[in-house]
């Protein structure tokens, strides 16, 4: 992180708006707004000097935006659960031990946790006191992911983390206080988080109000709220592909947290004529590199802020994006579990995840190439493939979980011309749909419940 020059545009933000009446979010919060919120949650609740930990388990982006304001300069570290529920909050709870939780409406905390609801419209009170901006390195954000294995992680995220990298979204997409954004992706995933809270944050951009799910609604933000920035994931990219979607008021189209196909970004580009730029990178990461997908999928192009190589196959990153938790060698660079082949200087494609590989009776089995198999065969929507243990002495075995209108019959005669008998999946489940996560990741939880025989 070049200290001096961040350390600035933190001064800047921290300082207050430039736009105080400018919407923050459209027909609800302006910035005066957020930065009053702001100032209330330093004044009422972060007053202490004593470092302390607080749940932040709001779902408005304003909410979220204040906190994240508030925190810039109090030692307050904002714990993010990856759902909502007493069962998730209860467990993180545990593992964090908070004492406080924002939330934007009533929630049901572990007993003992202070709950803070902000008021709906606090403009006119209490301004951000912005002097006294901590330390760039400062973890003051802990996300509580779901993980790909059924154990949730924690990743921290530093002042420099978050903020370096929205102030670097904004930079390159070039986004300014007469863009909105309209996003699907809920704002407790880091994704939505930067794109939909931290970037117009930084860039004095407007945010159009909700949480968008269905393709009326994203259709609805797009033409009838002229968003011009749609921040969404593979599963609704892939809803939208079967409607007469237009965006005409639309300069980008982002996606990640999971899979772009190809088959969707190119519908997608038919109805548009817009790309859909896919950002590849993870909640420890960050933001890694972007692919401009149009009637074909390119190589990603990394960062320009950021350094990387191949490593016996696998990507390595030097990156002022990634939680102070990743190991990284004497040079700063982290080696991720991606598997790379480099496209010359300018960029990479991905060969699957080196965790994706699993042992299969002495044989490895690349599990992506599975899943691929399969969600390549014509009635195949999406599949999801996992390896499980049988409870026998033969081990592990392939299972797959299939949105299709085929038998798994039909799936595996087609897998034996391709595959060796090992690979091929012993369970085979047809579903009309693979759960997802709220945002776009496969619900590991419960593929695992379906392919428990």
């Amino acid at each position: 992180m070049k200290i001096p020059s961040f350390l600035k545009h933190l001064e800047n933000i921290a300082a207050g708006p430039s736009f105080p009446g400018h919407p923050y979010i459209l027909s609800g919060y302006t910035y005066e707004d957020v930065y009053a919120m702001a100032g209330d949650f330093q004044y009422r609740h972060f007053s202490g000097e004593n470092p302390e930990l607080v749940c932040l388990c709001a779902t408005n982006r304003a909410v979220v935006a204040a906190a994240m304001l508030a925190a810039l300069t109090r030692p307050v570290t904002l714990v993010i659960p990856h759902s909502f529920s007493a069962a998730v909050l209860d467990r993180t709870h545990r593992v964090h031990g908070f004492s406080k939780a924002i939330a934007d409406e009533p929630a049901e905390l572990p007993s003992g946790v202070e709950t803070i609801l902000p008021d709906s419209k606090p403009g006119g009170k209490r301004m951000l006191e912005p002097a006294g901006i901590r330390h760039p390195d400062s973890v003051f954000v802990k996300l509580f992911t779901g993980g790909s294995t059924q154990t949730p992680r924690t990743w921290s995220k530093t002042i420099g983390n978050l903020f370096g990298e929205a102030i670097y979204n904004a930079q390159k997409l070039a986004v300014t206080p007469e863009d909105r954004i309209a996003a699907t992706v809920p704002a407790y995933h880091i994704y939505g988080l930067l794109f939909s809270v931290l970037t117009p944050l930084v860039a004095g951009a407007s945010i159009i109000d909700g949480e968008l799910t269905y393709p009326r609604e994203i259709q609805g933000a797009v033409t009838g709220d002229r968003a011009s920035i749609l921040v969404s994931i593979p599963l609704h990219y892939k809803m939208l592909a079967d409607t007469d979607f237009a965006a005409e008021n639309l300069r980008y189209a982002l996606s990640s947290a999971a899979r772009l196909e190809a088959a969707d970004s190119r519908a997608f580009y038919r109805q548009t004529g817009l790309g859909i730029t896919e950002v590849f990178g993870s909640t420890e990461t960050g933001g890694i590199a972007t692919r401009l997908c149009t009637h074909d999928q390119p190589h990603f192009t990394p960062f320009d802020c950021i350094e990387w190589k191949v490593t016996d196959d696998l990507l390595a990153i030097r990156s002022d994006f990634i939680s102070p938790e990743l190991p990284v060698d004497a040079d700063g660079f982290f080696v991720t579990s991606d598997r790379v082949k480099s496209a010359g200087p300018d960029g990479f494609a991905l060969a699957g995840r080196a965790d994706r590989i699993v042992k299969v009776g002495g044989k490895r089995v690349d599990l992506e190439e599975v899943r691929s198999a399969i969600a390549g065969m014509p009635d195949v929507t999406d599949a999801a493939v996992v390896c499980a243990d049988n409870g026998s002495t033969r081990g592990n075995e392939i299972r797959a979980l299939v949105a299709a209108s085929i038998s798994s019959s039909e799936i595996r005669r087609h897998l034996r011309h391709r595959m060796p008998d090992y690979a091929i999946p012993r369970l085979i489940r047809i579903v009309d749909r693979i759960p997802v996560s709220a945002a776009g990741k496969y619900d590991n939880t419960e593929i695992q419940k379906l392919l428990n025989p």
